[in-house]
């Protein structure tokens, strides 16, 4: 994964070098992007490249250099993920806001707050903490969905190469036709086709996202760790140790281990009712990015093709009960 990171951005950073060493981003190393969902037997996640939050954090921050040359918006693209608890947005299950995936975002600031040598630095660079501690200001870092920003850029290239969907040179092709627009709040194509190729491409990674198998492990991880919390295996503060440290503590109590195992033994997922197994109707968030073609728009208002693959998307059914199997 690190290999992307050559493609963002060619020059070597001192300050952001400096920055991914500190405790709070190193945390982020055994933080991975799929959720915990990595952790289970399904074939295709079974298969796929490692992505963390911290590959993820520093790509993010390396576009947004590449793009701006701003040391604010740099560092607030680095530091965006550095409250992500451990299993990311199934955490948003937890706290039953999967849909929005909000939550996970809340302590961003208090996180930054509590790392004494980050804090450090920020004040060696002569930012503050409110600089940097809220990435949703700089729109080319985070703008609202579904335009492509630093970070839904990162996270689509990262996940196609992690998903074995594409190799470097297609991620190189699609990353030099980018360009800031005029008003200097999304990133945009220069090229319709290659903002076909993207599109496509993301549409891929998008149906990962909420295939049964995504869903159905994140219901059921988090299922897990609220029984842990239930015994008083785990505490909520527990969320902000890395991964390796909480399986230490869930498997600690016979029961959730028992839980754990399952989980990290599911194989198959069926549609249907079934009182035998774990069974839940599980709605998502649709993650997907309607880009901007340089003088002739939106990608949904001028390729036909393109049009109907996101509204076929948009209307996939996600009503169904699902219910899984192990190994």
């Amino acid at each position: 994964m690190n290999n992307l990171w050559k493609i963002y951005e060619k020059e070597h950073l001192e300050f952001i070098n400096g920055l991914i060493h500190v405790p709070s981003m190193q945390r982020l190393k055994d933080i991975g992007m799929n959720c915990g969902v990595e952790y289970t037997a399904f074939d295709f996640f079974s298969n796929i490249v490692p992505y963390s939050r911290y590959q993820h954090s520093i790509g993010v921050a390396l576009i947004v250099y590449h793009f701006t040359h701003d040391l604010r918006q740099t560092v607030a693209g680095l530091l965006h993920d550095i409250a992500t608890p451990v299993f990311a947005h199934t955490i948003d299950f937890f706290h039953q806001d999967h849909l929005k995936q909000e939550s996970t975002e809340l302590d961003t600031k208090k996180v930054i707050e509590q790392d004494t040598v980050l804090v450090s630095l920020l004040h060696k660079y002569h930012l503050t903490i409110e600089d940097v501690c809220n990435y949703h200001l700089y729109p080319l870092a985070d703008n609202e969905s579904p335009k492509l920003s630093a970070d839904r850029l990162e996270y689509t290239l990262g996940n196609m190469y992690s998903y074995g969907f594409c190799d470097l040179e297609m991620i190189q092709m699609i990353y030099k036709d980018l360009k800031v627009n005029d008003k200097k709040d999304e990133l945009i194509f220069k090229h319709e086709d290659k903002a076909v190729l993207f599109t496509k491409m993301m549409l891929k990674c998008s149906r990962v996202y909420i295939c049964d198998e995504d869903r159905y492990a994140m219901q059921y991880l988090s299922y897990v760790i609220k029984k842990a919390v239930d015994r008083g295996v785990v505490k909520e503060d527990d969320f902000y140790l890395q991964e390796k440290s909480f399986i230490d503590l869930l498997i600690k109590d016979k029961e959730i281990k028992q839980l754990w195992d399952d989980f990290r033994q599911l194989s198959c997922v069926y549609k249907g009712k079934n009182k035998e197994f774990f069974c839940k109707q599980i709605p998502a968030k649709k993650r997907y990015i309607d880009v901007y073609v340089e003088n002739k728009g939106r990608i949904s208002k001028i390729n036909k093709e393109m049009a109907q693959e996101i509204q076929m998307f948009l209307v996939t059914n996600l009503s169904e009960y699902l219910w899984g199997k192990c190994e």
